[in-house]
């Protein structure tokens, strides 16, 4: 669009500046030849008319207004001259310029009058296409002009747009790997100091034998905590680079009553009922980041509930879909934090993730695998009301 409004305006412009360029050379063309015609008519008289052979038309003007000699027409037939602008000007000031537009507005005349050293006027003319009738002439090939200067700006503009893009794609990946780098930092900072400082404790060897084996459970748990992480990690990187997996038929409530039954433990320790409804439906997917996905969701459905809360995990068929849904009764999560819980290494409540544990990529990982399968993912959730993750599949 800024190309079509550039180039028209250009085009309009040029061709005024030419229409104006040419009007003044016409103008000096018209006054030259009238200074050489008047010298002739001066020495050969109205004789000079009878062999004259010119393109403009050569008027011959008594003082009175009388045409005396005309190039195109009879001079007695023509009418008297005396109010014609240019003669009225060349009688005042010695020459005199007008133009006069055509009835249709087409064509214009332009008029060049000199008196002459005996006191009657020259009058030399010329016809011209008015600016108009130039621009409609011009249009067919202002059009196709125009049409090529569009779709070349187009495909530049595309390419333009592209690289853009591609650039700020490039940017955000940039600062996404540096964030992330961060806060694998951070997260396993956090371990590593733990267990360095229950091993330095341990190596002055004045530990009695229950200090040992607490420090030694902590060691442990520290440890477990960080091949958690890097499980994670390691599972991210697989989803990010896009990695073949094998696909097979998988039975989803088969799959989510396996992974009910391991998080059984936890839910009761947590007071949490776990909850499966449904009907085995079958889909074609990827068992392993099936499992992860139904995992994760069930996992933080246990972990950030309210003692004799649900976690109920439902497979669905749907008009739409198959759909795999979490509920939870649990602290709920803000509206302006839903958009970023999938974002990797992000808590919805910091103050409690040092109790509850985890990693923080659960979500992300859900959302990775869910993108592998085509699947959208919506939430629902009010703040201390609880949260539905719904996670529907397309059937194809």
């Amino acid at each position: 669009m800024i190309s079509l409004i550039m180039l028209s305006l250009s085009t309009l412009l040029i061709t005024g500046i030419l229409y104006g360029y040419f009007e003044a050379q016409l103008k000096k063309q018209l006054q030259t030849e009238a200074d050489y015609i008047g010298v002739a008519v001066l020495s050969e008289g109205i004789a000079y008319f009878d062999n004259i052979d010119i393109a403009e038309r050569i008027t011959l003007v008594a003082p009175d207004g009388t045409v005396l000699a005309d190039t195109a027409a009879d001079p007695s037939e023509l009418e008297n001259h005396i109010d014609r602008k240019e003669i009225q000007l060349a009688l005042k000031n010695g020459s005199g310029t007008s133009v006069r537009y055509s009835d249709t507005f087409t064509q214009r005349t332009v008029y060049y009058a000199v008196k002459l050293e005996n006191g009657n006027i020259l009058r030399v003319s010329a016809r011209q296409y008015t600016l108009v009738t130039i621009l409609l002439k011009l249009v067919q090939p202002i059009a196709v002009i125009i049409l090529f200067a569009v779709l070349a700006s187009a495909i530049l503009s595309a390419r333009i747009s592209k690289n853009i893009i591609d650039d700020e794609e490039r940017e955000k990946r940039a600062s996404m790997r540096s964030e992330f780098t961060s806060n694998v930092s951070h997260e396993l900072k956090t371990p590593l100091t733990s267990i360095s400082g229950f091993a330095e404790m341990l190596m002055q060897g004045d530990a009695d034998r229950e200090t040992v084996v607490d420090f030694s459970r902590s060691i442990y748990d520290e440890s477990q905590r960080m091949i958690s992480l890097v499980q994670d990690i390691l599972r991210i990187s697989e989803l990010d680079e896009k990695m073949r997996f094998e696909r097979e038929d998988v039975d989803l409530y088969e799959l989510a009553e396996e992974i009910t039954e391991c998080l059984r433990p936890e839910a009761d320790k947590m007071q949490v009922q776990l909850r499966l409804i449904g009907e085995h439906i079958h889909i074609d997917g990827v068992r392993k980041i099936l499992y992860e996905i139904i995992y994760n969701l069930c996992d933080n459905a246990i972990k950030y509930n309210r003692p004799n809360g649900l976690a109920e995990v439902g497979i669905y068929e749907k008009e739409n879909g198959i759909l795999l849904t979490v509920r939870d009764t649990g602290i709920g999560i803000a509206k302006e934090e839903q958009e970023r819980v999938f974002e990797r290494f992000y808590r919805v409540d910091k103050s409690h993730s040092g109790v509850i544990g985890g990693t923080g990529l659960g979500l992300s990982i859900v959302k990775h695998g869910a993108i592998y399968h085509h699947a959208s993912i919506h939430i629902e959730s009010n703040k201390g009301e609880g949260t539905t993750i719904t996670v529907c599949f397309t059937k194809a």
